[in-house]
């Protein structure tokens, strides 16, 4: 079993999802354990209190999402990612873990990495995940009480990231970037390279679609198109090595398909359907036990602990191949670098997926015009 905690290679993870997506076999699942988080960041779509989350439905059992696993497996499902809220808040975290990597399944974890101490990380080792996904919200404790109300959370995440890569489990570094944390951003990179951890980026935030709180949304955490597009490029000019950097706007500024975006946990296609292998190679499975083709969207749904999941699985992909992109993104020019899909066109659209997402095209023209400046200045006309 230790092969299943080498991270796969992008080239041999795409022709897996896309061998998958041809069959509609359900290769990769997202289980999102619990809505309840430590933390409570303004710009989160799913946190919930107590009270909340009982008001609205309940969380499923350890031995439920066990068995949820089993099937999903015996389905065909490799890669399982687990998710929260933030998991490591469920007391049973580690009987959930535990028993679904022994289906041989690759399991990925997102944290904000806060409740790991020495304990957790010796009893994760013991059977390490194929990667810890890590949300680093700002490079101090300052910039962690602004955004996430946790007085203490950058010191507690760097322990747990030096604790994990002490111990051998791989880590990667996701940061989402609002106006609360922008000013972060070289130290957050600075942070991974530090440690030699990949680090990615998100400087676009959904609208609200599928929170039940008030003023996630608001004025001072999601960035105008404008900016979003501006962090976006200033991020790759921050984190990328000189020799792909070089590459990266190369590539841009000829407008090859090389530009075409690259995200292991979302992969893309070019065509006028959903836009990835969501809801034909993917799925996700909330809290309260509703099955999506993408953790963003409400639309199409089933619900695999009440039908099962073979019924569940076949109403997701018989709905999301009804879904179409909206015409213009078809021969759109600047389409290979814009981060388009299916949950994004309906998010935008108030459930239309086929309504052209002016936000997204304001993003994407911001970020290659400024990713042509830094051409511009590197290398001249």
């Amino acid at each position: 079993m230790e092969a299943a905690n080498i991270p796969m290679q992008p080239q041999v993870r795409k022709y897996f999802y896309q061998k998958a997506a041809s069959n509609l076999t359900p290769i990769s699942g997202t289980f999102e354990l619990t809505p309840r988080c430590n933390m409570n960041c303004r710009m989160c779509y799913i946190r919930m209190s107590e009270s909340e989350m009982c008001a609205r439905g309940r969380e499923y059992t350890a031995a439920e999402w066990i068995d949820l696993g089993r099937t999903c497996a015996e389905r065909g499902m490799l890669f399982l990612l687990l998710t929260g809220g933030e998991p490591f808040l469920r007391k049973d975290f580690r009987e959930i873990y535990t028993e679904l990597k022994k289906l041989g399944l690759m399991i990925s974890i997102n944290t904000n990495a806060t409740l790991i101490d020495e304990k957790t990380v010796q009893w994760l080792s013991e059977d390490a995940p194929t990667k810890v996904n890590v949300t680093l919200y700002g490079g101090s404790n300052e910039t962690y009480q602004r955004l996430c109300g946790h007085p203490f959370g950058f010191d507690a995440a760097a322990r747990a990231v030096d604790l994990m890569k002490e111990a051998g489990i791989f880590v990667n570094i996701n940061s989402s970037y609002t106006r609360y944390n922008v000013d972060d951003m070289e130290s957050i990179v600075a942070f991974g390279k530090s440690r030699g951890l990949q680090v990615n980026a998100a400087t676009y935030m959904f609208p609200p679609v599928r929170s039940a709180r008030e003023g996630v949304a608001d004025a001072l955490v999601r960035f105008t198109p404008e900016e979003s597009g501006i962090a976006r490029a200033r991020f790759e000019l921050l984190n990328m090595e000189p020799e792909m950097l070089e590459q990266r706007l190369r590539a841009l500024h000829s407008g090859c398909a090389d530009a075409e975006l690259s995200d292991e946990d979302c992969e893309r296609t070019p065509d006028e359907k959903m836009g990835c292998m969501a809801g034909r190679a993917s799925f996700w499975v909330t809290w309260d036990g509703r099955m999506t083709p993408c953790g963003m969207m409400n639309q199409p749904v089933s619900r695999p602990f009440e039908t099962g999941f073979a019924e569940a699985w076949h109403t997701i992909t018989t709905e999301t191949n009804k879904l179409l992109l909206p015409v213009a993104c078809g021969s759109c020019k600047m389409r290979s670098s814009c981060m388009v899909c299916g949950a994004l066109c309906a998010a935008e659209g108030d459930g239309c997926s086929h309504k052209k997402p002016e936000y997204l095209c304001g993003q994407t023209r911001v970020y290659l015009a400024e990713m042509e400046k830094a051409y511009q200045r590197l290398y001249g006309g």
